[in-house]
């Protein structure tokens, strides 16, 4: 492997590294202050909405190692397919298409947002 690609290896881990701590800390925070049931439902829709708008800004950025880092390690760590799958295999079936479908439309929202957020912020520069 080149040292380019090593390089680029090394930024998409370490991101995804901090973006699962973060992920961690906030189902912590939230299972501590407002129980297990509540907290888990609660941190997957956080952390999937968050995560949205924040890939949404970051992909406004031309800088490669920014994108690398932020968005497809830091973004990919700390969102959760497997936590929304896991979602709807253990909830009840007639609350999970509604609970996915407004974590999805949020998410989407998010993006947008956060996207348009980047784009002004870039042409202020």
């Amino acid at each position: 492997m080149n040292k380019s690609k090593s390089k680029d290896l090394l930024l998409v881990f370490a991101g995804g590294a901090l973006g699962a701590l973060l992920r961690y800390f906030i189902s912590i925070i939230l299972e501590l202050t407002l129980g297990p049931t509540t907290a888990g439902t609660l941190s997957l829709f956080v952390v999937n909405v968050a995560g949205a708008t924040f890939l949404g800004w970051v992909n406004t950025s031309d800088k490669q190692n920014i994108s690398l880092f932020w968005g497809a390690g830091f973004s990919g760590g700390f969102t959760t397919m497997s936590g929304v799958a896991l979602f709807a295999y253990t909830q009840v079936p007639v609350l999970v298409l509604p609970s996915l479908a407004v974590m999805f439309g949020l998410g989407f929202i998010g993006y947008a947002a956060g996207n348009n957020l980047g784009r002004v912020l870039k042409e202020k520069r």
